[in-house]
């Protein structure tokens, strides 16, 4: 067995080494590049106020001035006892008012940098809401740019919060005068006539082998829809056409319907008026398999906008068909089309009663009704099943038609929190906004006085 040698100068050199060792500074030691001190003490500054420094420095370094304002002002801290590398368990207590989900229990390495809130505060502003912002803020809007939060505070209050600088309501509700991030502005001036609101109804009715049924059908229940207009004196006229657009048929109207079906007409003989239409609507089924609605109602007013449309009247397109619209352009360039003869795009409703149960899938025929929803819902119109109890469905497309007649019906829908609604000027609240028909009613008592401006404005 071999004894090892060790050489003197190998031994003096090793113990040198270990009394180097000894003598170094820890702080020297780990301050060498790529290596983090544990040992170094908490910093002892947070952040500012905003809701993109928030968390970083003040939470994960745990400063200490960040503390009871933090989530409150959209993750401005981490926590006052937020000792630990994630700004303390506790900062949902001290480091905000909402702080398990915007401050932080993990009050900092997140709550700060996101704004006190996912998506609170990273935009959303300098103070960014008690909650962060919780749903809104980040952009001034939420769902998409269109959502119902437009101040990062409350989203069942808007407008009680400032939101930042890309907000669009400040705190007294009013929209911001940039308004970037949430919608497009939209400014509407009507104006307050002494005359009675006029609407000009254009029937479009299906004439194919499938609807003997429901022409019948319309005939019958017509004084549901009807009724309402003779009883209120309302100033109405009517013509009919089918979705049969094969060479000279297209827009063609019914002979005699211009003349027969109005109110005149009906005024003076409510029994006559009501046979008519009743066998004007007939159209028959021996038309074209291949269903247009919306290009027959382009044919129509290209045939008759002069001698039919008046200007100042609501103009409502009813389509009735049991199959899919087979038009060749798109919904919305045919609405586009109406609207162009309108000063206010708003007095444009298209209405469907049509087969949303789709019952003739199978059939060999287009089933949906895809195209004539997407219509009228771009028009704030009505949607009808024509499977259903045909007397139930034109009473509410004759309610929704009168009671567009005492109010100002908007060309979009408003982004919720966003309307602004002025009478010569002066903003006023004694009104009410359907949803259904976008348009704006005034409280009894508080309708602006004839030749007054009434201004709309909002996000859409």
């Amino acid at each position: 067995m071999k004894a090892r040698v060790f050489n003197h100068g190998q031994v003096c050199l090793s113990l040198i080494f270990c009394l180097f060792l000894t003598s170094c500074n820890k702080d020297d030691f780990f301050e060498k590049e790529f290596l983090e001190n544990p040992f170094q003490e908490p910093t002892t500054t947070g952040t500012v106020n905003s809701g993109e420094q928030g968390g970083s420095t003040s939470g994960t370094d745990a400063g200490t001035q960040g503390g009871v304002d933090g989530g409150v002002n959209g993750g401005t801290s981490g926590s006052t006892t937020g000792g630990s590398t994630t700004g303390g368990t506790d900062g949902s207590t001290t480091g905000g008012t909402d702080g398990s989900t915007t401050g932080g229990t993990d009050g900092s390495t997140t709550g700060g940098v996101t704004g006190g809130s996912t998506t609170g505060g990273t935009t959303g502003g300098s103070t960014g809401g008690t909650t962060g912002g919780s749903t809104g803020g980040s952009t001034g809007c939420s769902n998409n740019g269109h959502g119902n939060n437009m101040d990062g505070v409350d989203s069942s209050n808007p407008g009680n919060g400032q939101g930042g600088p890309n907000g669009s309501i400040d705190q007294s509700g009013n929209l911001d005068d940039e308004m970037k991030g949430c919608g497009t502005p939209v400014k509407e001036v009507f104006q307050q006539s002494n005359d009675t609101k006029k609407i000009d109804i254009v029937w479009v009715i299906d004439n194919s082998g499938s609807m003997a049924d429901e022409q019948h059908a319309l005939g019958v229940n017509f004084n549901a829809f009807i009724q309402d207009f003779i009883h209120r004196n309302v100033d109405f006229r009517m013509a009919i056409t089918t979705t049969d657009t094969t060479s000279r048929n297209n827009g063609l109207m019914v002979s005699g319907s211009l003349e027969k079906l109005n109110s005149q007409a009906a005024q003076s003989n409510p029994t006559r008026f009501m046979d008519d239409f009743r066998n004007m609507v007939k159209v028959g089924t021996r038309g074209s398999g291949s269903e247009k609605g919306l290009e027959a109602s382009e044919g129509f007013m290209n045939r008759y906008s002069q001698t039919f449309l008046r200007p100042e009247a609501y103009l409502a397109v009813v389509i009735i068909s049991d199959e899919e619209d087979q038009s060749p352009k798109s919904p919305t360039e045919y609405t586009d089309y109406l609207k162009s003869f309108k000063s206010e795009a708003g007095l444009v409703k298209v209405y469907s009663i049509v087969d949303v149960n789709r019952t003739n899938s199978g059939n060999g025929i287009a089933t949906g009704y895809e195209r004539y929803a997407k219509a009228s819902q771009s028009t704030a119109g009505v949607v009808g099943n024509i499977r259903d109890d045909f007397y139930h469905v034109l009473n509410s497309m004759g309610e929704s038609l009168i009671n567009l007649l005492d109010s100002f019906a908007l060309a979009d829908e408003p982004i919720q929190g966003t309307l602004k609604v002025k009478i010569n000027g002066v903003e006023v609240n004694d009104y009410t906004y359907d949803s259904a028909s976008h348009s704006i009613k005034f409280d009894q008592g508080s309708l602006p006085p004839v030749g007054a401006e009434i201004e709309v404005s909002y996000l859409k």
